[in-house]
């Protein structure tokens, strides 16, 4: 642009925050500890390159989900409120998966944003009645920035490692990146925040990204991480 520097792109990172009742205690401190700590890494990325500005959105969910940030915020100077757990909450991530989709609705998301990034974090398996988890992952789905956005898991403790965070990940490539104690939480994060920071820049080969992160993975397939925008 004459005169002036190349507008920003937005780039939406919605956070699901398990806050289910064995999240209680050690689990949760550390959660919003990495929460927290990921913030300067993602404003880091954002100041060192002139085409994306990050917008932090973040969803706490039990039995029922909540908004824990409503509207996009943008990461510089972000000031992380502690998540609470729920006392005796459930695990489902369905209604969370759901509200998500809200948010990325046509109307609510700019066409020209980035593909966005969702970070589903969880120390259990879904506990959602039957067809709940997989009618909240098909409302996600069927938003085109919920199809093209950048979905991370991770699995608080081995035992959280599931199918469901797979077919939320949707590609078998992917890996669910496994936190095996509270301290790894933070690593974990860093090493999302890392991926979805590189894979959003023009002409990444979003495959080495994967692979240069977390680890040599068998079928990469050609192209997978090929789109930048939501359409």
């Amino acid at each position: 642009m004459p005169g002036g520097g190349i507008s920003r792109r937005p780039l939406h990172v919605i956070i699901l925050a398990d806050c289910s009742g064995g999240m209680k205690g050690e689990k949760i401190q550390a959660l919003n500890f990495a929460i927290a700590d990921m913030m300067p890494h993602l404003e880091a990325w954002e100041r060192d390159q002139e085409q994306a500005q990050v917008f932090i959105r973040a969803i706490a969910f039990a039995t029922e989900p909540r908004w824990h940030i409503r509207e996009p915020v943008p990461v510089a100077g972000i000031r992380w409120k502690p998540l609470t757990p729920v006392s005796k909450g459930l695990t489902n991530m369905g209604p969370a998966f759901a509200l998500a989709a809200e948010a990325l609705a046509p109307g609510q998301i700019e066409r020209r944003a980035l593909r966005p990034a969702i970070l589903l974090i969880t120390d259990g398996l879904a506990t959602d009645p039957p067809g709940g988890f997989e009618a909240g992952l098909a409302t996600l789905l069927a938003q085109p920035a919920g199809r093209a956005a950048l979905r991370l898991s991770i699995a608080i403790g081995r035992d959280a490692q599931s199918d469901a965070l797979t077919r939320f990940i949707g590609d078998p490539s992917v890996p669910v990146l496994v936190a095996d104690s509270t301290e790894d939480i933070a690593d974990r994060l860093v090493a999302a925040s890392l991926a979805l920071s590189r894979m959003s820049e023009t002409g990444a080969d979003r495959g080495a990204v994967m692979r240069r992160l977390f680890g040599p993975a068998e079928g990469f397939p050609s192209g997978v991480f090929d789109q930048d925008t939501i359409v």
